[in-house]
């Protein structure tokens, strides 16, 4: 009796590890000829079960909690395991493959779990494509023969996919043990024996799926699985439905997958001292992982008052973003040219920061200067019109003076030579973000853009729109526009003041409406891929989105250059009021005169929003008198006054008559040159009346 419950646990107990397996009591034939639980991964190196062999890991990688043990984590761009031809399992004319699989985001075209091909003409890949479908692959007669499933798998979700190969009858496709495609494919397959097997990677580079256009800029790159993999299997047989059905049924994830949300970072919440910070902003373990980058790579401005921020990332290629109250963000874009072999010139297409770096100017009480500089470089890696001897080709310098009141001017400065009025061009285009998950209909509302101009007339852009005609939004209204309010989904709106004189555009363009009702991208940011311009097919990667985009007046500079100025800010109220009060006051802003003092006014520079006067005494300033002629046409909203010169002593200011204790609505600081020290000044103050200024050295 003792000897037959002996035996009864015995065979239960080799039932359990037959279905564990994925075999069941009706084959006796062998397990799986390879086998990756990627239990562990010591030197670098993941054990196959199924053979004993130590295949070697590349690239960055995690162990993580799978669905039994361990797990491997992939980073989407570096990850895979190598088996060496030689030790390849050896295929005969029928096999299955499967694994479990959790997808943080779907690849960049096909990605295969496993695969051993060669040249596109032998072999065969078992994986996943661009939308979320998956399937096998095989080479038959000279031909690949494709069975894929008709469903796109879920994203941060466990998986069971399998296929299986039977010569003379054709691929089945099946997903959490159900079979859920199928072809016919008369045949034997041809192998590539004489090639290594890869898990997790292309054998060579691949383009991006769904590219823009004709695709110029768009070129092939590595890419690798971005997920996690568990439990892959190779059997040299077609296992049964049943047996499928008994091999995912076996095993429950006793956990999602280990896939944390991936969010555009932008420092600590909450409002902040005003003032730049150097730091290093993580958006995702694996990403970060891929930059060999310091504690001080990266950029953020706070603001007393406002949770509102500036941020510039690496994973923007350092374009300054508005992030906004509730973390919706804000992008812009850069100096843009173009051509027909390339594609396009842009900071974008730098996604590993070779030529764009940032710097912090100045950070005190009454300012924050920072500075972006790049290279507008192709995705080929190549300058625009760069110069044959010299080397040198476009390079552009913006400059981004921030006040207390979450107001920046910013000022775009290049080499006429290098891009002058014969090139074709764009200086903005207006570009929210979504974060992973997001739609468009997440962070916009549906009257998306609002524009107004200095009289205070206003017109709000709806999205979806009858946007089959472009000429419908060919005149726009208001009459010549130069103001505009993004409606995001949050309190605070971000907003643009451009010159008067600018040509404004709604971006109408590219629309896909089974996809979104804007134009949608994903080849920036974050992405590492050498790609101008990618469609976005689903939500699982930051996406970008065209609103608008404008011509600035340009003006020229020292030095056979060129610069515009616009400004940015956010504003909580409704489009106008202190909109039209701050476009005026920029656009028109009133004269300032000295009255008293050895100062000399330069007037106002609109592109550091700021009244530039200079010490004729350098370091030994009197007291200076001026009067800031507001009026309703040309009002006061806040004063900048840069006195350069002054010195290192402290000022004192009184306004109509009226001492204003420094702090709050007043900030003073200075700046050290190598010529001296400059006096700053910020003062909260609106008028539409002339307003009497008193500064005295303390």
């Amino acid at each position: 009796m003792i000897q037959r419950q002996a035996r009864t646990v015995v065979l239960a107990s080799l039932l359990v590890i037959l279905a564990s397996a994925g075999l069941s009591g009706t084959d006796s034939r062998s397990g799986p000829v390879a086998w990756w639980a990627f239990d562990s991964a010591e030197g670098g190196r993941v054990v196959d079960r199924g053979s004993g062999a130590r295949d070697e890991l590349r690239g960055h990688f995690r162990l993580v909690r799978g669905v039994e043990g361990q797990a491997l984590k992939f980073d989407g761009y570096s990850t895979c395991v190598v088996r060496r031809s030689d030790r390849a399992p050896r295929l005969s004319d029928e096999f299955t493959m499967e694994a479990w699989i959790a997808l943080a985001a779907y690849p960049w075209n096909w990605c295969p779990v496993l695969c051993q091909e060669k040249d596109g003409l032998a072999g065969y890949s078992f994986g996943v494509g661009p939308q979320g479908e998956f399937g096998l692959r095989v080479s038959i007669r000279g031909e690949w023969q494709t069975c894929l499933a008709p469903v796109r798998l879920p994203l941060k979700k466990w998986a069971h996919i399998a296929a299986t190969f039977t010569a003379g009858r054709g691929l089945k496709v099946f997903l959490d043990g159900k079979e859920v495609a199928a072809r016919a494919a008369p045949g034997k397959a041809a192998y590539a024996e004489n090639t290594d097997l890869l898990i997790g990677m292309n054998p060579e580079k691949l383009k991006p799926s769904h590219v823009v256009g004709q695709g110029a800029g768009t070129i092939a790159g590595w890419y690798a699985f971005d997920g996690i993999m568990d439990e892959v299997r190779v059997f040299d047989r077609a296992l049964s439905p049943l047996e499928l059905q008994q091999a995912h049924d076996s095993r429950t994830p006793a956990s999602p997958p280990d896939l944390p949300a991936r969010t555009l970072p932008a420092g600590p919440p909450g409002p902040g001292r005003f003032g730049a910070y150097y730091t290093k902003l993580s958006y995702d373990e694996d990403w970060d992982a891929l930059w060999p980058v310091g504690p001080a790579a990266d950029i953020v401005v706070q603001f007393d008052d406002s949770p509102v921020r500036v941020v510039f990332w690496r994973g923007t290629r350092y374009s300054p973003s508005w992030v906004m109250d509730n973390g919706q963000w804000m992008a812009d874009q850069s100096v843009e040219t173009w051509d027909g072999k390339d594609g396009c010139y842009e900071h974008m297409q730098d996604p590993r920061c070779l030529y764009s770096q940032v710097r912090v100017l100045e950070s005190g009480p009454a300012r924050v200067v920072v500075h972006w500089r790049y290279a507008p470089v192709s995705s080929r890696d190549h300058f625009w019109r760069a110069d044959e001897k010299t080397g040198w080709g476009l390079w552009v310098d913006e400059y981004y003076t921030f006040y207390p009141d979450q107001v920046a001017v910013r000022k775009v400065v290049w080499p006429t030579e290098f891009l002058g009025p014969e090139s074709p061009s764009e200086l903005q285009e207006t570009i929210p973000l979504c974060q992973p998950g997001q739609s468009v209909e997440d962070i916009l509302a549906p009257d998306a853009l609002t524009l107004l101009n200095l009289k205070g007339e206003s017109h709000s852009y709806s999205w979806p729109g009858e946007w089959d005609d472009p000429e419908r939004v060919a005149g726009l209204l208001p009459e010549e526009p130069n103001i505009q309010v993004v409606n995001l989904k949050s309190r605070a709106k971000p907003f643009i003041v451009f010159e008067p004189g600018c040509r404004m555009h709604v971006y109408v363009g590219r629309v896909r409406k089974r996809v979104a009702e804007f134009p949608a991208y994903n080849h920036w940011p974050i992405s590492l891929m050498p790609s101008d311009g990618r469609y976005a097919v689903a939500a699982d990667r930051v996406t970008s989105f065209s609103i608008s985009y404008t011509d600035s007046p340009r003006h020229a500079g020292p030095g056979s250059t060129t610069w515009a100025s616009w400004l940015y800010g956010t504003t909580a109220g409704p489009a106008g009021g202190r909109l039209l009060a701050l476009g005026r006051s920029w656009a028109r802003a009133p004269e300032l005169v000295v009255r008293r003092g050895n100062f000399f006014s330069r007037g106002y520079d609109i592109s550091q929003r700021a009244y530039i006067l200079d010490c004729k005494k350098l370091g030994r300033p009197d007291a200076l008198e001026c009067e800031v002629r507001a009026a309703e046409n040309s009002p006061l909203e806040n004063l900048a006054i840069v006195v350069r010169g002054w010195g290192d002593e402290d000022a004192l200011l009184s306004v109509d008559g009226t001492t204003v204790e420094n702090g709050g609505g007043l900030r003073i600081g200075h700046t050290r040159t190598l010529e001296g020290t400059d006096l700053l000044v910020w003062l909260k103050k609106e008028s539409v009346r002339p307003v009497r200024l008193t500064l005295e050295a303390r």
